[in-house]
């Protein structure tokens, strides 16, 4: 993990090297996507450690972490910034009932137009860089794995929440909504984003592919080195279904994560990576460079492909008739966990 004290020393050696160096113009042909692959502050390395040593989630320091990396980013090339999920403060696993440590986490949150967030807008501003972000969403009572994207003036072009956490994940964060699901036009391309097991949900990655994505941002929480097992959140499986991603929304997917960090072109072909074993310190970043001049930023074809309205007829038409034709199953509810009562309780189960 990166303590206070180790992360005083990473800024001032960031600081340094910022200094000798200067942001260059964007270039289409040479479109240069800086993904984040070192931890937050104070969460434990390499993944899956759980070790915390007694610290817990630290929401300031981390952001200061990260807009001196996105600061790091920019002056080495990088026209776009983008962050592990949940990576403001950390991903969380979480025991049964009450602790100090869940209770710590709701107050590591970050609000909308919050100091945190205000800071992390202003460093994409300040850097001229687009910004994607994973981080703990605090709105009302409710906490949501929540997903930012900000443009190169500051801009807010979308603030979406996960729309099924995952597993236990859904015992803490509360489910997003599907008007979320969206591919943004920018002057790079098209651009969408999902987190993690997202990718592996057709109700979810159909949607988003019918809308033409040219670059894609696969945000995964953390991933440990090749052949760690940690059962269907090993590094295998992550990796397959960015690859998956890639190679049927034919998009350049960008998968950052702490420790194991990956981009693949849109036949599926790995370009570029780093596993875990590779100190996050010293290299906390991977850059790849595209060339986007080719890269529409209107529609193309959408009536003609697999990701149609008729495709997406004929897949209704296709389920079978023996299976119950249940509307409102678990996965489906919208779910929503207080945080009130999980101070007193813990994770709903």
């Amino acid at each position: 993990m990166i303590s206070r004290s180790l992360f005083a020393l990473v800024l001032s050696g960031m600081s340094f090297a910022s200094a000798l160096a200067t942001k260059k113009q964007t270039e289409p042909g040479n479109f240069t996507v800086a993904l984040i692959r070192a931890p937050p502050v104070n969460v434990p390395y390499p993944p899956p450690s759980s070790d915390w040593y007694g610290q817990m989630h630290d929401i300031n320091a981390t952001v200061d972490f990260g807009v001196k990396l996105i600061q790091r980013a920019a002056l080495s090339g990088a026209d776009f910034v983008a962050f592990p999920e949940l990576w403001f403060p950390g991903y969380i696993n979480a025991d049964p009932g009450p602790t100090d440590f869940l209770d710590n986490y709701f107050d590591q949150t970050i609000t909308v137009n919050d100091t945190n967030w205000n800071k992390l807008v202003s460093a994409a501003r300040k850097h001229s860089v687009w910004l994607e972000f994973g981080f703990a969403q605090h709105i009302s009572d409710n906490v949501f794995m929540g997903q930012a994207l900000i443009d190169s003036k500051g801009n807010v072009i979308q603030v979406r929440q996960k729309l099924r956490p995952s597993g236990a994940e859904r015992n803490i964060f509360s489910d997003g909504t599907i008007d979320q699901l969206l591919v943004h036009k920018t002057p790079f391309g098209r651009l969408g984003m999902l987190e993690c097991w997202e990718h592996m949900h057709p109700t979810m990655t159909f949607a988003m592919h019918a809308q033409y994505e040219n670059i894609h941002i696969a945000a995964f929480p953390w991933a440990p080195d090749l052949d760690v097992d940690t059962g269907v959140t090993r590094s295998e499986v992550s990796l397959a279904a960015a690859r998956f991603y890639a190679i049927t929304g034919s998009s350049h997917v960008f998968m950052p994560a702490v420790g194991t960090a990956a981009v693949f072109a849109p036949n599926g072909t790995i370009v570029a990576s780093i596993q875990a074993s590779e100190d996050p310190y010293e290299t906390p970043i991977l850059y790849h460079s595209i060339n986007t001049t080719s890269f529409t930023s209107s529609n193309q074809a959408y009536d003609t492909t697999e990701y149609s309205w008729a495709a997406l007829q004929q897949v209704n038409k296709a389920y079978p008739a023996y299976i119950p034709k249940i509307a409102n199953n678990s996965f489906i509810q919208h779910r929503q966990n207080s945080i009130t009562e999980m101070r007193k309780v813990g994770p709903i189960v």
